[in-house]
């Protein structure tokens, strides 16, 4: 590379590899970084030195100001490997890429995702019949808000004689809310269809598809199903397949997509295409080029043409070609996605839509962003949503507090505690509520930068795991086994801390937003956070509180410090609604009894709570 070193040249980058190893650890510990993030450079030691030479009273400057290099994260083990789109020519010389030398690399916004909502944006302010949409964007102040109403509600079909005579729809187990969630959805141009944990979302957005598939699909014209990540468009894709057999895509690159759903990707399903074309063309021959070379843009719209459900991130529709339109769109746990993402597949819509938010108050939220997507449609156009209302999930006794105190009471039971039986390897003190809070108040947090984990409920997990799947004969099965934890990095101690011990495997361990929307028949959740600052971290969102306490459907134990936990107040109640019976019966009789603990001192150092009947007043719980 030319480095002559006049002002044109200066201005001159090329684009190197760089691998970038830990200062202090062999193995770059856990992080949030992922392969295809964008990144920006800084020099930690230039970072360091401005901020020494400032008072503490003075106002910390914005980390842009300190950017060097931007890149694109190619690989991210055993080293982390960057390609650096704009490197300047200045940073080349031998000091500054001396080999210890401390770099500090921040994750920046994805910018493809930032130009599809870009798009998306620029089509509703440019599109007239985007009646829909514009309210929420400020954009019908000259619009008669009846005539919105009107618009979103707008009955443009009746089914009521279609659904009477239809014998399978008739036999189906479905409750009254699901019913006429699923009649909204076929009559309706919009539907908001609100679904609390545990309350058939899964099995109603199935039939809402089936019925949409059944009745009014037309080739070439396939249904849009779509979530924010990745992991949640699988997870509902995997719901649809255990229904029925559909033609179905799950867009999207396949290193995103769950390896027993490769199948249904795209670059398998256009080697298929392939294989089927030259199968019938005996002059073909056949070669690895022609099979897997890139999709081309006509076999990919032969094959969604093709297909009766496309399922994929909301953020990945921006990538279809502009004249892609679908008659039908549902999206799942859409208050979850951001608003501007939400637009790329709304601006798609040519008929009906039905979005599925779960129900959540943001107490801690700013109030400005406390008013999501739907709660200013709704404030705007006043549209009436529907809320499933019998959760089928878990155990009754686990569903008083989160109906109480999520949904003001309102959830209903639709199991008999005899459907959920509590499994007899945990000696639960009230043997009719399967509900206990282990206190490890003598436990510490360990924060390595954004990481966190706590050791001592590390062990309590894996030893409680242990005894309830013993070596010989257990009575339950891994995959009966869930733990729910806040921290990427404690999912990692666990499961690396698993495969030292001699258990099956099978058990599920994932953050609480990747256990969002699973459930097994026994959850662990381990909540970390144990400090003398009383700090919770993400503990303090109540979307999580909420995911953490409603994925069990038989038992659930909680670990954590009690001291820590109540300085939130509803951690507060929730542990208050859980009262101290017992400081050992739990470790004594469930876990050290089978000899499964090896830490007799740390034993101690817990009690157990067990679940009691609270006040019924919903004032109790202050929010």
């Amino acid at each position: 590379t030319d480095t002559e070193n006049d002002d044109e040249q200066e201005e001159k980058c090329f684009e190197p590899i760089f691998y970038f190893e830990h200062y202090k650890y062999e193995k770059i510990p856990s992080h949030h970084f992922n392969i295809g993030d964008s990144v920006a450079l800084i020099d930690q030691e230039q970072l360091d030195e401005y901020l020494s030479k400032q008072n503490k009273t003075d106002e910390k400057p914005p980390l842009r100001l300190f950017y060097q290099s931007f890149g694109i994260i190619l690989s991210i083990y055993p080293l982390l490997s960057i390609k650096f789109t704009y490197w300047p020519l200045s940073l080349t010389n031998s000091n500054y890429l001396n080999r210890q030398k401390l770099f500090r690399l921040e994750r920046l916004p994805n910018f493809v995702t930032l130009n599809r909502s870009i798009d998306a944006f620029e089509k509703i302010i440019n599109n007239k019949d985007l009646l829909l949409i514009k309210p929420f964007l400020n954009l019908s102040d000259n619009i008669d808000k009846d005539q919105l109403k009107n618009y979103a509600q707008d009955q443009i079909r009746n089914v009521e004689n279609n659904l009477t005579d239809d014998n399978e729809y008739n036999h189906a187990t479905l409750n009254n809310s699901q019913r006429q969630a699923i009649k909204n959805a076929l009559e309706n141009r919009l539907t908001l269809i609100q679904g609390p944990p545990g309350t058939g979302k899964t099995e109603t957005s199935a039939w809402i598809i089936h019925l949409w598939l059944k009745k009014f699909f037309q080739e070439g014209q396939p249904i849009l199903i779509c979530a924010e990540t990745h992991q949640a468009v699988d997870n509902l894709t995997r719901r649809l397949l255990q229904y029925r057999q559909y033609r179905l895509i799950r867009y999207g690159e396949p290193r995103t997509v769950a390896p027993d759903l490769h199948k249904y990707t795209l670059p398998t399903q256009i080697e298929l295409l392939r294989r089927e074309k030259q199968q019938s063309n005996s002059n073909t021959t056949t070669t690895n080029k022609s099979l897997y070379g890139p999709p081309k843009p006509k076999e990919i719209r032969e094959i969604i043409s093709k297909c009766q459900i496309l399922c994929m991130t909301c953020s990945g529709v921006g990538i279809l070609e502009p004249d892609f339109k679908f008659p039908f769109i549902l999206i799942d746990e859409a208050s979850q996605i951001t608003e501007p993402n939400i637009l790329i597949p709304l601006v798609r819509i040519t008929d009906q839509i039905v979005l599925l938010p779960p129900i959540i108050k943001m107490a801690e939220a700013k109030p400005l962003l406390e008013r999501s997507f739907f709660q200013r449609l709704l404030e705007n156009l006043n549209i009436n949503s529907i809320m499933l209302d019998t959760q089928y999930r878990m155990h009754p006794s686990l569903i008083d507090f989160p109906s109480k105190v999520f949904y003001d009471g309102s959830l209903k039971t639709g199991i008999k505690p005899e459907q959920r039986p509590i499994p007899q390897e945990i000696k639960f003190i009230n043997k009719q509520i399967p509900l206990m809070f282990v206190d490890v108040d003598q436990s510490y947090e360990t924060i390595h930068g954004s990481n966190i984990y706590n050791r001592q409920e590390v062990e309590l997990i894996c030893q409680t795991i242990q005894t309830l799947l013993p070596r010989r004969q257990p009575n339950l099965s891994p995959i009966d086994i869930g733990v729910i934890t806040p921290y990427t990095r404690q999912v990692k101690e666990i499961v690396e801390k698993l495969s030292t011990i001699q258990v099956p495997k099978g058990v599920e361990i994932r953050t609480v937003d990747g256990f969002q929307g699973r459930e097994k028949n026994i959850i662990l959740i381990s909540l970390v956070r144990s400090n003398n600052e009383n700090e919770i971290g993400f503990l303090i969102n109540e979307q999580r509180m909420n995911v953490l306490l409603t994925r069990a459907k038989c038992a659930m134990i909680v670990f954590g410090n009690k001291h820590t936990l109540i300085s939130n107040n509803l951690w507060k109640h929730w542990i208050e609604s859980v009262p101290n019976v017992n400081s050992t019966q739990f470790i004594n009789e469930c876990l050290i009894k089978q000899n499964q603990i090896t830490d007799q001192h740390q034993s101690q150092s817990t009690k157990q709570y067990t679940h009691n009947k609270y006040n019924n007043s919903r004032k109790s719980y202050p929010q």
